[in-house]
């Protein structure tokens, strides 16, 4: 049994230990938080004995000592509710003090991420983690304040039993350690199932995410039932989980009291006994039968807070998790503030493998984008296309080569110089549940710059056709626009950047004939001042390209017009091709469908 509290102590202290690590609460306020705990329970301590004073005067006719008493007992009411109201207090302030440092923490942990941290962490543990495991830790440092003065104030009246009598100390002892030992058992393996609770719920977020994200495709394919059941199965999981945690919940909230009526019957005979001998006055008989109480309770509520700490011990190893990934290739902004670029890309003897997967590794790249021209980037999915993008937007850092802006290593350029200077568009950009001027305010909050790039790329007109204008709400994700129109409201998005080198990644893949004319009417005059690099299927945007770079299996196989290149380069050739749209459209699905499939 001693063991057993050892095992109990350590385990508590070094998570509390962690804990304080992690979260940074305020000062003032914790230190009001323990105060006002510590004051309201050594109150409650002395309620029994004022009780029991007050008993004990009226059996001997003490009318003024029974007064006083009486008197005292209401100051220390008066007196217990006031220290819980600071500690209430004390715990409300800290709690968004603690919460709004932790949560911003862990959101500007995010914006660090690269595009692979889904290996190690999944979106639904993000989630998760900041909408549920910071307000778990947030709310700790109360549960840490309890579990540390319930603890002494158990010591006490422990104490007092055994100075009052041996034989009923030990008594109480051996009651006491066989409640703890049988509670903090219960703890153990509740939390156990918790966690596995957490883990699949974790995995039920993400597989309703890409339920959500996918709803078009699983209606075409007809693949609803499929799905379905892939959700269902994971929600058992989690059901046979909860099951297996409710059966330890449910022996200590409903057979663990048994051993305290049996304590409180045991202690009733003894000290009837010895207040029939005369050895103990009735008022004694009270005075310990209360704390006897009280030790039981504080004990239930030690084990509560102790079993929530071991809970929320989880919470901590999940946040930290979050805060301590790090990509092995952390890509640091160099010290370069100039600010005047041309927009010259060059890529030499460039390559890159990803770890988690085969497809998309280039090697050896070797070309150049100029400014005031078009360079499309075009091969079969998986050739290395938005590989190459994704390097110039910086998601990955080279295995090696160098990528050079303006003749400078786009490592050395600093955060500010290289944000503004280069974007990029992808097929599906993402668009924020906020009104359209508001969208467009994040990058420019210039009204009238946000209407010349709504002109420039033709979707003005449209804007002030809705009843709104500028003011219309978009929903989530923009989902009351067409395709082609949420492309248009995101490429004027990037105008409003200012970046002089922008990246389109087959923003025209699903477009209709009208629109994709539109985009390249809109490549054709951006190309007049910026550096304009595309990755395409579409043989009409190909056509319009002032150089084309053709990729296979990550490598260049073919670099010129569209011309040139079809004078006598067969990959280039095949690709134009009337199997080219369609061939592409199925491999992306294959790879949408396998990366599904892998993240379950």
């Amino acid at each position: 049994m001693s063991t057993r509290l050892v095992t109990l102590i350590r385990d508590n202290v070094n998570i509390i230990r962690d804990f304080f690590r992690l979260v940074k609460g305020s000062k003032k306020w914790i230190f009001l938080l323990f105060f006002g705990s510590i004051m309201a329970h050594l109150s409650s301590l002395l309620i029994p004995i004022f009780t029991s004073n007050i008993i004990y005067e009226v059996t001997k006719n003490n009318v003024d000592a029974t007064y006083i008493n009486i008197g005292l007992l209401a100051i220390t009411y008066v007196a217990y509710n006031l220290f819980w109201y600071l500690n209430y207090i004390s715990y409300s302030f800290n709690f968004k003090y603690s919460y709004k440092n932790l949560r911003e923490r862990i959101v500007d942990k995010v914006f660090t991420y690269d595009s692979e941290f889904s290996d190690k962490l999944s979106k639904g543990t993000i989630l998760n983690t900041v909408n549920t495991d910071t307000a778990n830790l947030s709310e700790m440092i109360d549960n840490v304040c309890e579990i540390m003065v319930v603890f002494v104030k158990v010591i006490i009246m422990i104490f007092i039993f055994l100075k009052t009598n041996i034989y009923i100390g030990l008594i109480v002892l051996l009651l006491e350690s066989l409640y703890l030992k049988s509670f903090d058992y219960c703890n153990i393996k509740s939390t156990q199932y918790l966690r596995g609770q957490q883990k699949y719920r974790d995995k039920l977020t993400d597989n309703l995410s890409q339920i959500l994200n996918g709803l078009g495709e699983i209606k075409v394919f007809n693949i609803y039932d499929k799905i379905k059941n892939n959700f269902y199965l994971i929600a058992n999981k989690w059901s046979d989980q909860y099951m297996a945690k409710r059966k330890y919940v449910n022996i200590r909230s409903s057979l663990l009291p048994f051993i305290i009526h049996f304590g409180k019957v045991i202690l009733y005979l003894i000290l009837a006994f010895l207040v029939l001998k005369g050895k103990f006055e009735v008022n004694m008989l009270i005075l310990l039968i209360t704390y006897f109480e009280n030790i039981m309770t504080n004990t239930k509520e030690l084990m509560g807070y102790s079993r929530q700490i071991r809970e929320w011990s989880i919470s901590i190893t999940r946040i930290n998790n979050i805060l301590n990934y790090s990509s092995k290739q952390q890509i640091v902004f160099g010290m370069n503030d100039n600010d005047y670029i041309s927009g010259l890309v060059e890529f030499k003897d460039v390559s890159f493998s990803y770890k988690s997967k085969n497809k998309g590794n280039i090697e050896d790249i070797n070309f150049i984008a100029e400014p005031n021209k078009i360079t499309a980037l075009v091969g079969h999915s998986g050739s290395g296309k938005t590989t190459i993008t994704s390097l110039i937007l910086r998601k990955h850092k080279i295995d090696s080569g160098t990528i050079l802006i303006d003749n400078d290593d786009i490592y050395e350029y600093s955060k500010d110089v290289y944000s503004t200077n280069v974007v990029g568009v992808n097929q599906s950009p993402f668009i924020f549940n906020m009104s359209i001027r508001k969208n467009l305010s994040l990058i420019d909050s210039n009204f009238e710059n946000q209407i010349k790039a709504c002109k420039r790329v033709g979707i003005h007109d449209y804007i002030m056709s809705l009843p709104k204008g500028y003011n219309t709400i978009l929903t989530e994700n923009a989902n009351n626009f067409s395709g082609g129109q949420k492309q248009l409201l995101a490429i004027a998005r990037t105008l409003l950047s200012k970046a002089e080198i922008l990246i389109f990644d087959e923003v025209t893949s699903s477009l209709d004939t009208l629109l994709v004319e539109k985009i390249k009417e809109i490549f054709e005059n951006l190309k007049l001042d910026h550096t304009i690099i595309i990755v395409t299927h579409k043989k009409d945007v190909m056509k319009i390209a002032d150089k084309i770079i053709v990729l296979n299996k990550g490598k260049i196989v073919g670099q010129g017009t569209h011309k040139e290149l079809m004078k006598n380069n067969e990959y280039y050739i095949d690709l134009q091709t009337n199997n080219y749209s369609s061939s592409h459209k199925k491999q992306d699905i294959d790879v949408v469908m396998s990366d599904e499939i892998s993240n379950e």
